[in-house]
């Protein structure tokens, strides 16, 4: 019935398409703002391990080593290899006098671990030469003004742009400076200790976990698996960051815009074919039969509404990349959990509609 009436049913499967991709496009962008956060972690895949400070919860919540720490992690069972990485803050003087505020990431000499694996026009071995540094602008236009062969000052120090390197997008927006670990000391403040992190591999047949708890027993260090590392840290900014809550009040606006239009869809459908529920009911159809007549015809337009939805905002996604300043991650949970919220609100405005077709009379067809 409802299908045949193309005036309702278009409504009410524009009205769902509408809501559905008010709930992903949101869910996405939020889950994709959650992942930058840790991104950090992300772009180092080569490590099997991270070890802090003790007590750390996030990437960015940084308490530096003592330089001894990287040797004593070393000398760990299980360890393949460790080196050390550098991350924190500085004022860079641009080429045209102005200054910004830039993040520093020093890399080991030898390995460059920590280094992104796609660089503009040049190779990593030009950070061996002096004061050579690699930037990233993050495809902001303010910080693509800085070109390679122009010279940075960072702590008194010169800082000459060798080339481009294209790192993944961070939650921090601030351009990126990586060079070699040694180098990063000098511009960064003169403090006594400066080791951020250590990253380390495991030897084969030892899985990240374990040595993290190895680390963590015999150096006395913090020790997280990359993969408990970066869930650590978006649980952590998770409670921090109120993004959270801005995203869920959208997320609930598409949920009320759905309901209100599948329900009123609905109830309009209902009253505009009393007559024929009634001719059905005189027939000997019983009200099993009529309710189940309503819940498939809920379940086809409620799926037709979502796979429109979900089109649009997967369309959405599909233009915006991972250095984008939009942030987008449309994972299968989101698919499941869009799915199963949209056919609860479908199947919820149906059930309203259910109880009238129940309580129609018979004699109502042999009305005049």
């Amino acid at each position: 019935m409802l299908l045949r009436d193309r005036g309702r049913a278009m409504a009410l499967i524009i009205g769902l398409a509408f809501a559905t991709t008010l709930i992903v496009q949101q869910a996405s962008i939020f889950t994709g703002i959650m992942r930058r956060t840790a991104m950090t972690v992300l772009s180092v895949p080569q490590a099997d391990v991270w070890v802090m400070y003790p007590g750390t919860q996030y990437v960015d919540e940084r308490k530096p080593l003592e330089d001894i720490a990287l040797q004593r992690v070393r000398g760990v069972p299980g360890v393949d290899w460790a080196v050390p990485l550098y991350m924190g803050g500085a004022t860079a003087r641009m080429p045209d006098g102005s200054f910004a505020s830039v993040q520093v990431v020093g890399v080991d000499r030898s390995s460059r671990v920590g280094l992104p694996a796609v660089l503009e026009d040049v190779t990593a071995d030009r950070l061996d030469e002096p004061d050579v540094v690699l930037w990233d602008h993050l495809n902001i236009s303010l910080y693509q003004k800085v070109r390679p062969g122009d010279v940075l000052e960072i702590n008194d120090h010169r800082a000459h742009v060798a080339g481009i390197a294209l790192g993944p997008r961070a939650f921090v927006a601030s351009p990126v400076v990586y060079t070699t670990y040694e180098r990063a000391l000098q511009y960064s403040p003169g403090e006594r200790k400066r080791l951020s992190y250590v990253l380390a591999k495991a030897k084969p047949g030892t899985s990240p976990d374990e040595l993290a708890v190895t680390i963590r027993a015999r150096t006395g260090l913090g020790a997280m698996s990359s993969n408990g590392f970066f869930w650590s840290t978006v649980t952590a900014n998770l409670r921090r960051i109120p993004a959270a809550i801005n995203f869920a009040v959208t997320i609930l606006l598409g949920v009320i815009v759905g309901v209100a239009v599948s329900g009123q869809t609905f109830f309009t459908f209902v009253l505009a074919n009393m007559r024929y529920f009634g001719m059905l009911k005189a027939l000997g159809t019983s009200n099993r039969v009529l309710t189940r007549m309503v819940l498939l015809q809920a379940t086809v337009v409620g799926a037709l509404g979502w796979g429109l939805g979900v089109g649009a905002a997967s369309l959405f996604g599909s233009r915006i990349g991972d250095r984008s300043q939009i942030a987008f991650l449309l994972t299968p949970h989101l698919l499941v959990g869009s799915f199963v919220l949209v056919m609860a609100m479908v199947l919820l405005a149906a059930a309203v509609s259910i109880r009238r077709v129940r309580r129609i009379e018979p004699a109502l067809v042999f009305r005049g």
